[in-house]
């Protein structure tokens, strides 16, 4: 009796054997994506060889595992562990969590295409460890100096840096600790498995040179490729908490922006952590920094206040206190009437906005107690960038 329900029960297929037979159907697809010098029979073995040694991708949703693969055809790379791989995170679709694939350059893919690319002369990065000896002056060294102690107790790793020498020979560095990368794991998806635990190294050598390539002329096709994993970074996350932990007044707001000892930002880094404030912001505020101040400029016959003139209330140079009519500025035949503070302030925000400036280049005086409400109207008028002709300053 068992052998007869044994023989009417239908065998059950190989899951394995199931996934080959379906990557078999698309293979046409992925020789399409492959370049040149990658035969499609062993991006197939590769493939399969990843399924095999992590049985959770085959579980996994199958259209993501077939998008993520043929993303790696795309980007000439096998999803080896070496040069990328297929990472599981989970996923809501509806009402229940799935689990999905996502295609994950690995920093040898990375720098491989960079080298590759033509667009560098070199690239690199490298972890540095607390018994190493590395130095670098802001400034002065053209890039890091790090001495490894290669025969020797190195200590746990303290941090990371990227160095890329241009075509014109000019070389670009950056550096980050390894508080910074953690701050980058948090926000990961699947910060507690896959790579960032059984590559740590791998990616934080790889979180580095995703910073550094904001600063390269690298096309965007390797910039969609560094950016691939996108999908694994909580970033909505990290945007809502870093609004929520954001000064909330405007004095606050600039103070935060005038910090020299910044956080890093969430990967928007791309690739820091969760800022008080924007990189966006910084990077705005850094470029304000290193621009040439402009002259003087006159405004319906009157000298314009620089840094050095006080505002009218305000304590001036030798502690005397002036006002608007204290004859510093006197008035000069057919000059215009006053005009509004406020709509002045709109004004001359509307005119930062137009010159390319950022919300850092608000007038000091603007900054000053008790003058919050044309700050806002200076704030209000950079961000409509409405220029009145007939007003211009």
């Amino acid at each position: 009796m068992n052998a007869v329900v044994q023989q009417n029960q239908a065998p059950q297929a190989n899951p394995i054997a199931k996934l080959q037979e379906q990557f078999d159907t698309r293979e046409s697809s992925f020789k399409a994506a492959l370049p040149a010098h990658i035969p499609v029979e062993r991006f197939m073995r590769v493939v399969m060889t990843a399924t095999q040694r992590n049985p959770d991708l085959v579980a996994a949703d199958r259209v993501s595992l077939f998008n993520s693969a043929l993303l790696a055809a795309q980007d000439g790379l096998l999803p080896d562990g070496r040069e990328g791989a297929l990472v599981i995170y989970n996923t809501k679709k509806g009402n229940d969590w799935v689990k999905s694939v996502q295609w994950m350059p690995m920093i040898a893919g990375i720098l491989k295409k960079c080298r590759n690319s033509g667009e560098l002369s070199s690239v690199e990065a490298h972890t540095v460890h607390a018994n190493d000896k590395f130095s670098y002056r802001i400034g002065i060294d053209e890039q890091p100096i790090h001495e490894p102690d290669w025969f020797g107790d190195r200590g746990a790793v303290v941090g990371v840096y990227a160095v890329a020498r241009l075509k014109d020979g000019t070389r670009v560095s950056e550096i980050m600790g390894k508080t910074e990368i953690e701050k980058v794991r948090a926000i990961s998806k699947s910060k507690d498995k896959g790579p960032w635990v059984d590559w740590w190294e791998e990616m934080a050598r790889k979180t580095v040179l995703r910073r550094l390539s904001k600063r390269l002329p690298i096309s965007s096709d390797l910039d969609d490729l560094i950016r691939r994993d996108d999908a694994l970074y909580d970033f909505d996350g990290a945007r809502q908490d870093a609004q929520q932990r954001a000064p909330r007044s405007l004095a606050g707001k600039l103070d935060a922006l005038a910090k020299p000892n910044r956080e890093p930002a969430a990967i928007e880094h791309q690739t820091g952590g969760v800022p008080t404030v924007t990189e966006a912001e910084c990077d705005e505020a850094e470029a304000i920094l290193e621009r040439e101040p402009e002259p003087a400029k006159v405004t319906s016959g009157k000298p314009a206040r620089t840094g050095a003139d006080p505002a009218p209330g305000e304590a001036g140079p030798a502690g005397e206190v002036t006002d608007a009519d204290d004859g510093r500025f006197p008035p000069l035949e057919g000059d215009a009437p006053p005009v509004d503070p406020m709509a002045d302030a709109r004004q001359r925000g509307a005119e930062a906005k137009r010159d390319g400036l950022g919300t850092r280049a608000m007038p000091g005086e603007y900054r000053a107690e008790g003058r919050e409400a044309e700050a806002e109207a200076w704030l209000k008028g950079h961000k409509d960038g409405v220029v009145q002709m007939a007003e211009v300053r």
